[in-house]
């Protein structure tokens, strides 16, 4: 039996029950995109565990989503749909975590940069090798949100000017931030490769067929592309690298830059909170927790896929 249908039937029953379960069921729908629409049986504790852990949560809400999990397994355990419960022990309610972004190098975006450039068959994904890439540069050279990003209209990207704009329609604010030449080029020979047929397109980032890009899409992709670069944690640690650290990774590089050209830290977190859109200050801060002493000689050029690093275009 595959996941998709094990947590169709599972949900059905839980209705007919009278139950709502619409959190559970986003939470298991969610279970299934993060592993695969594989066979229920072929479901492993690390990848239970690698859900639980791939965000910052809270005691209460791990706990929740750990049982939810526990309680569909045994369904089907007592089913004999399983032989044993992929599910890995529970923790104290009192256990203290501690999520720490990871911070590519220099040497690291470059191999993401250039394997998300190759060329694959056509059906290998819903939008081609050349915006793939371009989008990694744009959130590394920008700092900017996945949402942000592929949310972005065709009109609030202005190369002549060198400027985005970024819209937060639920708040009726529009934060427009400068952007390098080298990264002006790379979005304009994006929007050179489009197809005619996709001038009417209303997002700047979108499919081969002219339509939005999803930001669930977007990190299976990049999940894909960072095994093949071979990019990841220690071994025995769950939280691998995700896309999202590409916006921590562009605001340590700044501060290290920064450092080296012996600024004021403290002087500049302000501005580089306004790039971003922090709301608050301490949001800037935090990431002063997280910038590694490696990355001290690391802060060159990505000359070999021909692009130069923004940090010392963008925010001078």
């Amino acid at each position: 039996m595959r996941l998709s249908r094990a947590i169709r039937q599972y949900v059905a029953m839980k209705q007919v029950m009278g139950k709502p379960f619409d959190q559970g069921t986003k939470v298991l729908q969610a279970f299934c995109i993060h592993v695969g629409d594989v066979s229920l049986r072929s479901v492993a504790k690390w990848q239970v565990l690698g859900f639980l852990e791939r965000s910052a949560l809270s005691d209460v809400t791990w706990l929740l989503r750990h049982r939810l999990l526990k309680a569909f397994f045994e369904y089907w355990m007592a089913r004999d749909e399983l032989k044993g419960l992929p599910i890995p022990p529970s923790r104290h309610p009192s256990t203290a975590r501690t999520f720490v972004p990871y911070i590519y190098s220099v040497s690291e975006l470059r191999q993401l940069l250039n394997e998300a450039g190759l060329k694959r068959a056509p059906k290998s994904r819903e939008f081609g090798p050349l915006t793939f890439q371009t989008i990694l540069l744009f959130l590394y050279g920008t700092g900017a949100r996945i949402n942000e990003t592929l949310c972005l209209r065709s009109n609030d990207v202005d190369l002549k000017h060198g400027t985005v704009a970024f819209r937060q329609l639920t708040a009726n604010k529009t934060r427009i931030v400068p952007i390098g030449p080298h990264l002006r080029q790379s979005l304009r020979a994006y929007l050179d490769s489009l197809e005619p047929s996709g001038s009417d397109r209303t997002n700047f980032f979108v499919r081969k067929n002219g339509r939005p890009i999803q930001p669930v899409d977007l990190c299976r992709s990049f999940r894909t592309l960072r095994r093949k670069a071979g990019i990841s944690r220690p071994a025995g640690i769950s939280r691998q690298p995700r896309v999202q650290d590409l916006r921590r990774t562009f605001a340590v590089h700044c501060m290290r830059a920064w450092l080296r050209r012996g600024k004021d830290l403290r002087s500049m977190l302000p501005i580089l909170g306004a790039y971003l859109g922090h709301v608050s200050l301490a949001s800037t801060e935090a990431y002063l927790a997280v910038t590694p002493e490696r990355f001290l000689t690391q802060l060159s050029s990505l000359s070999s896929v021909g692009k130069r690093s923004v940090v010392t275009s963008t925010l001078e």
